[in-house]
């Protein structure tokens, strides 16, 4: 796991991101509160935080 800064990554509108490789999951809105989560469900366990995850097919190849 490495976790760094960078710029928008072209996905501002939505706030603080975050994308986990190699799945290009992408996150946004994220808050502090929210990393816990996305570690043990997503990083340890292998299940997306639905509920994060950004409803743009252009992130998110899975959502309509």
């Amino acid at each position: 796991m490495r976790a760094n800064s960078s710029g928008c990554l072209d996905a501002c509108e939505h706030g603080p991101i975050i994308v986990v490789y190699p799945e290009q999951v992408w996150y946004g809105g994220v808050k502090t509160d929210d990393i816990e989560e996305i570690i043990n469900s997503h990083i340890i366990n292998g299940i997306p935080v639905e509920r994060l995850k950004i409803k743009d097919p252009n992130y998110n190849k899975d959502v309509q």
